[in-house]
Order: structure tokens, then sequence, then C-alpha cells
């Protein structure tokens, strides 16, 4: 007895959930946001956010008089604007399987075999081109992810209103100023507060450094305490991290990601620091032009500004057969939004730290 659409489907039916969860919590920057709910669900054909950029309205200060007040406005709201991004996966599986096989367990094997597979490696490409701007081309090449916004700043061919040039630059902000970057629809300038923190170790590992840029991420975020808290290393980096760390921290796994995760967990500061091998330093991704990017990245990022509206949330669709062009069965994967920053030097990220 073969397995039909309808009863795929009726088995498929308790594993979608499970799947697109799967698909976000293995993915340690959406499984952060969404612990957050820091991935609304929104409408429209951009997604926007305001902020003020510049010292306060001057309004205040110490008079004698009947001086006029000084009511000169520094203060700059603007808005930032990124195009949300749709991504389209096909899951198929061939009738031949269905016509060979029956039984619920075989089911549970064809989901694991077909959609289980594709969902992976469909969260591996979008994960290494948020980290380096360059997919891994499992399920989608690079130039189908471009409408997402990549934390790497040394993209500059995004295709989409607001996601031309990547988040995170590897540039000082007096640099990043000077070059003018426009993220989310905004320049880069320190005048508007509008920049990352960023510091280079070249080739020697240095916590300190690390530490120094925390500090300063805590700093426009108000305070040591809420500092970043999603630390995100090659794996390179996070080996010299890890050498220091043995001594007083716990390694551990995070549940429910032992069998599929790219990523170890360590801390710094009240951060959650992970080792990522989709962040890959030999990426073309960080080859110009911040040639120490090569020798290592790491990201420090605060969810507290940092959000992933959807159009769409992951889902997939029901098995259908296809008609003509193939002898399959076929369900759809599909995601539609974009990545955005409320508040840019809350963030950071580091160049270098290995030969």
């Amino acid at each position: 007895m073969s397995i039909s659409t309808e009863l795929l489907n009726t088995t498929f039916a308790d594993l979608r959930g499970p799947l697109v969860n799967a698909y976000v919590r293995s993915n340690e920057l959406f499984d952060a946001l969404q612990s957050k709910a820091r991935m609304p669900m929104e409408g429209g054909t951009l997604i926007e956010r305001s902020f003020s950029g510049g010292a306060p309205a001057r309004g205040v200060g110490v008079y004698v008089g009947d001086e006029l007040l000084n009511m000169t406005r520094r203060q700059q709201i603007k808005r930032f604007q990124v195009e949300p991004h749709r991504i389209v996966a096909a899951i198929n599986i061939p009738k031949r399987e269905l016509n060979q096989n029956s039984g619920k367990l075989a089911i549970i094997r064809l989901i694991e075999e077909y959609p289980q597979t594709v969902m992976e490696a469909a969260k591996a490409d979008l994960n290494a081109y948020f980290l380096t701007g360059v997919s891994r081309g499992l399920v989608f090449n690079t130039s189908e992810l471009k409408g997402f916004l990549t934390l790497n700043g040394n993209v500059s061919d995004g295709i989409g209103t607001g996601v031309t040039n990547g988040l995170l630059d590897f540039l000082t902000p007096a640099e990043q100023t000077t070059a003018g970057d426009v993220v989310q629809g905004v320049g880069k300038s320190t005048s508007i507060s509008h920049f990352n923190q960023f510091a280079d170790m070249s080739t020697t590992f240095s916590e300190a450094t690390l530490r120094k840029v925390y500090r300063q991420c805590a700093h426009y975020a108000g305070g040591i305490g809420k500092g970043p808290d999603l630390v995100i290393m090659d794996d390179d980096t996070f080996t010299q991290f890890e050498a220091g760390k043995l001594s007083n921290v716990r390694v551990s796994i995070v549940e429910d990601k032992t069998e599929n995760s790219n990523t170890i967990e360590l801390s710094l500061g009240v951060a959650k620091t992970f080792s990522s091998i989709d962040l890959d330093r030999t990426s073309s991704g960080f080859s110009s032009p911040s040639s120490d990017a090569e020798k290592g990245v790491t990201y420090m990022l605060n969810t507290d500004y940092l959000e992933f509206p959807t159009l769409e949330a992951p889902t997939i669709s029901e098995f259908q057969e296809r008609v003509g062009d193939q002898d399959v069965v076929t369900a759809i994967f599909s995601m539609q939004g974009n990545m955005i920053s409320t508040k840019l030097p809350a963030h950071g990220c580091v160049a270098g730290g290995n030969a």
C-alpha cells in the first residue's frame, strides 16, 4: 500500500510546527530575538523605526534674568527604513518514495529525509548570509539573499531599501562618518550617534579589547548591566576565547540544539557567547576593505535594539502534487521580513585575533 498525499499531510500536520520551531531555535540570532518577542508580525511595504540622533534641544541652561532661552534643536528625529525580503524554497518528495512505502513510521522517515534536510540547509544558508554576507549555497545562493540586511558592514551590494550596506562596519566611528555608508536609509555619522563600536586585535587575541568594546556598547545602551547579550565569534577566535575561560566557565550545549547546532555557548559579561561555523572568517565577504576581519570576527549584539519584524513568519505549507514538470509532491517553506537595528551604537564588532 502506497502513501497518499492526504495521509502524508495528515502526519506532516503534527510535525510542521516543530520543524519550523527547530529552524528558528537552531539559529542563534533568531532564537535570541524570538525569546524577547523581537520578531513581531507587521504589514506594509517598508519596516520603519524612528530614532533620536544628536544631543537634546538646548532649552536648558543657567539664566540670571530675562534672557531669551536658546531653543535651537540639536536633536534630530530620523527614520530607519528597511524593505522586507521574501524567500521561498521547495521541499520535494519523489512519488516513487510514496509508492514504495507505507505506514506512519515510513512517513516520519521521509519527513526526516526530505523536509528536515531542506530546513537545516536553508538555516545554514540564511545564518551564513546574516553573519558574512555570503550564502553557503545549499538551498539559496547569495544573490537570492541579498534583500536581507547582513551584519557584515563590508557588504555594499545588498538589494532593496535600507540594505545596500551591511550593519556593522569594521571601522572606527570616525572612519564610519568619513565613509558615510548609508545603513537602514540613514548615513552613518558620530554627530547623530549612528555608528557601531569597533576595535581591531590584528593577529593577537585580547580579551581586554573585547571587554572594552563591550563596555562601549553598554554605555550607549544605558550602562554595564544593559550591554550586548549575544556575542557571535568565528570558531578560531572562539577557541582563543575559550582557552582563557576553561578554568572558570562551564561549556554547555543549549537545550534541543545538540544534534543540529553549529554553536557552543560561553559567556562574556552578561552576554551568551557562541562559536558558529557559519561565521567563516575566510569568506569572501571579509576580504575587503578590512583585511583584519579575515583574521577573526566577533559580533556583539544587543537584542533590545535589534529586531526581525516579519510580514510572513517562517512557515511550511502542506504537500501538493506537481502537475507535468516533476513526478514529486511539493511543500513550500517561506518567510518574509528583515533585520533592523533601533540603536546602532549599542552593537559592535571586533576584527582579528588570529594569525
